[in-house]
């Protein structure tokens, strides 16, 4: 498993983009300070490094220099609420391989993760659609549904709970599968937030054709694709 190096120290923040980095798949060794990021480097020789710039005990720049004192390879992705592109051509010249802001949403960190790695030769190109049926295609990374030729660019949210339902096609899916995939919690209000998604999904589907999400009570939702017939 891919192990990826994270140093926050804003627990809260921390804990969010770790759910989200190991629903991606990823092995997270998490630092909370400079001093320990630089520590778990050398000894948990991780395959990419993430990591904010300013932390107590030592800033990721610092961490950054000694990095690449000893290691011209490994990823360094610095991720930081520092907004001047000053602070991003400071990191570059350091050795950093992105510099990310903090406002973007998680799932563009997790996307640039996934570019650093593939550039690495440590991740399969995900290029492929799926397939759901003969003429409904879907592309999770681009967030691409594809019905009859026409493009549907959905929204992240949109996109993690349809990924599940093709995963597990022909399947009820439990709501608190979806909601676990979706929003990595289990808080009442990201129920309703749910039966908004799955609403808002239902609406690419025209009453009628061979694919639909359907819902049976007790076991939740499902992606149904009907067998065309012979005549």
């Amino acid at each position: 498993m891919i192990k990826i190096l994270y140093a926050e120290d804003d627990a809260m923040q921390a804990k969010t983009c770790i759910d989200y980095l190991k629903r991606a798949g990823y092995k997270v060794v998490h630092a909370a300070d400079g001093e320990q990021a630089l520590w778990l480097y050398r000894r948990e020789t991780p395959d990419l490094i993430l990591m904010d710039v300013i932390m107590p005990k030592m800033s990721g720049f610092e961490v950054a220099k000694k990095i690449r004192e000893e290691d011209f390879s490994t990823p360094i992705l610095f991720i930081s609420s520092l907004t001047h592109s000053q602070h991003a051509i400071d990191g570059f010249d350091l050795g950093a391989n992105d510099y990310i802001r903090k406002e973007v949403l998680l799932d563009e960190v997790v996307a640039r993760v996934n570019r650093w790695l593939r550039n690495m030769g440590m991740l399969k190109v995900e290029t492929d659609f799926m397939k759901i049926s003969g003429d409904v295609s879907f592309n999770p990374i681009r967030r691409y549904l594809i019905i009859k030729g026409e493009t549907n660019q959905l929204t992240p949210m949109e996109t993690r709970v349809l990924k599940t339902l093709c995963l597990k096609k022909n399947q009820y899916v439990s709501k608190d599968e979806l909601v676990k995939e979706g929003w990595g919690n289990d808080f009442k209000e990201s129920y309703r937030y749910l039966d908004r998604v799955i609403a808002r999904l239902r609406k690419f589907f025209p009453k009628g054709d061979p694919v639909e999400i359907a819902t049976s009570w007790g076991k939740g939702f499902g992606l149904m694709v009907k067998k065309k017939t012979s005549l």
